[in-house]
């Protein structure tokens, strides 16, 4: 039986998951990621060394402009950690396996292409809403990454009324934040949502609210997917996807017939089974012959 390891780099913990072609995990842990760019690597390597003899390749998924050929992040916007070693040949030359490393949205929207909500689907866009906002885009099938591997990044989009007012729309760590200001002391994602019927956290939920709608019709309507999938700890809140589809279809009320507004199905292993995908695709012949088998 043919075994892999998927690892999913985040900016506050790394997750890996040793996997089968069929994408069950076999096992799984997780551990803080450390910030020191040597450290990192280090750490990176010492997950991956417990595993050598067993797997055939690794596959990796993490924020930045990532060159899968190359492995290359240009995304100066990331921490060093993820930029300062090219770890697709850190890691091919000291365990001397095939290495596939993908931006951790890309890696997300191809899981649930294979696996989740966007099964069978062929043209639709994710949005993740986290610490940013992440983004990614299926066309025809299959994950479009752009010229310069920068497709679909919504969080860098602005949005205003003139040049002197554009700003981005804010992530889920933005709701969270302006409310801690507000009430004058730490609170969470989870804390605002069930607090949602007080006036200020209300009223600044809804100005959140306007503009991720903003971005979500605006992507929608340029792109025009079947589907919108929301991803991110946020798209768990029954409220939110609610309340987010009915913005979007105040905003672009043509949307409501022929754009469905959805949350993604896999959760935080929808990047490592993207990532397994994707490498599979650019190392196993069997699997570039048959296109999306699963």
């Amino acid at each position: 039986m043919k075994k892999y390891l998927a690892v999913d780099i985040g900016g506050t913990f790394l997750k890996y998951s040793l996997m089968n072609r069929n994408y069950q995990v076999l096992e799984e842990g997780e551990e803080p990621t450390l910030k020191n760019p040597e450290q990192f690597l280090e750490q990176i390597k010492m997950v991956v060394k417990p595993y050598q003899q067993e797997i055939c390749g690794v596959a990796v998924c993490m924020a930045g402009f990532i060159n899968p050929v190359t492995g290359e992040n240009t995304d100066y916007s990331v921490g060093e950690n993820f930029r300062k070693y090219n770890l697709k040949k850190e890691l091919a030359d000291i365990f001397k396996i095939p290495v596939m490393i993908e931006n951790d949205s890309n890696c997300a929207a191809v899981g649930e292409l294979v696996k989740g909500s966007g099964q069978n689907i062929q043209n639709f866009c994710m949005l993740t809403f986290g610490t940013g906002i992440g983004g990614a885009m299926i066309i025809n099938g299959q994950l479009y990454r752009g010229s310069h591997f920068k497709a679909a990044e919504a969080g860098l989009v602005k949005l205003g009324h003139t040049s002197t007012d554009l700003e981005s729309a804010g992530a889920t760590s933005a709701l969270v934040r302006k409310v801690s200001l507000a009430l004058e002391r730490e609170v969470d994602g989870i804390y605002v949502f069930a607090h949602l019927d007080d006036p200020e956290i209300s009223r600044i939920y809804r100005a959140w609210l306007e503009k991720t709608a903003m971005v979500t019709g605006n992507v929608a309507m340029l792109l025009d997917p079947e589907k919108m999938l929301i991803g991110g700890a946020v798209s768990h809140q029954p409220r939110f996807l609610t309340d987010l589809s009915e913005a979007v279809y105040c905003l672009y009320p043509q949307l409501k017939e022929y754009t469905k507004i959805e949350a993604c199905r896999l959760g935080n292993q929808a990047g490592r089974i993207g990532a397994l995908y994707l490498y599979r695709m650019a190392y196993e012949v069997e699997v570039k012959n048959l296109g999306r088998e699963e």
